[in-house]
């Protein structure tokens, strides 16, 4: 019979304090990526698309990419894509309305 030296038992328990440790990746950022999402929905319809393309591609981008990190279990890191999503699809909203405004199309 095998007797388990004490750095056989370091190594085994160190294998599991990692796998646990890269397992427990936290909440799913739902409440984020509705906010993201009606952000984006916002900003659509407002004309982003056309009139704050650079905002709205990043925007875009970020949502994307934390859709893709949900999916791989990557929860913190969707957290700060839909955030950014958000701020971005915000500052799309408002860059829209504002040259709109400008050239006499609508209200802010």
């Amino acid at each position: 019979m095998k007797t388990l030296r004490l750095a056989d038992i370091l190594q085994v328990s160190a294998f599991f304090i990692f796998f646990t440790t890269i397992s427990c990746a936290g909440p799913k950022p739902i409440e984020e990526m509705v906010l993201a999402k009606v952000a984006l929905d916002a900003a659509k319809e407002s004309g982003a698309v056309s009139f704050a393309a650079g905002y709205w591609y990043r925007a875009e981008e970020n949502y994307r990419k934390g859709e893709n990190a949900i999916k791989s279990n990557y929860n913190y890191d969707a957290k700060e894509f839909f955030v950014q999503a958000k701020i971005y699809a915000e500052k799309a909203e408002n860059s829209t309305r504002l040259k709109k405004f400008k050239s006499g199309e609508g209200y802010p």
